[in-house]
């Protein structure tokens, strides 16, 4: 895998990104002052993304995205951010999108 959620969130904070869209078939997107931008690199795969995924979301989570189609939760990125987490199904692939919650 070529993205770690660890960086993708740093690049948020960093950039002042409001959001972090995860999605198979495209590289990351951030949004940022309503605009969005793709991350250099490759377009995530459906193993990417899940991994992007599993990297923040408890057990309980994915079974409720599983059971329900969707799960939300909140985040914290350490000290230095916390996020609005939103995961999904979406054609039988999980999609995630994080929003930054302003401190």
């Amino acid at each position: 895998m070529s993205y770690s959620m660890s960086d993708l969130l740093q690049l948020v904070v960093a950039e002042g990104s409001s959001d972090l869209h995860l999605r198979v078939g495209v590289p990351p997107v951030i949004r940022l002052h309503g605009v969005l931008h793709k991350v250099e690199g490759p377009p995530l795969k459906q193993e990417d993304t899940e991994e992007l995924m599993r990297s923040i979301t408890s057990e309980d989570h994915i079974q409720q995205v599983r059971e329900r189609g969707g799960a939300d939760f909140g985040f914290a990125f350490g000290e230095l951010a916390r996020f609005r987490v939103s995961v999904f199904k979406e054609k039988g692939q999980f999609g995630v999108v994080a929003r930054q919650i302003p401190s």
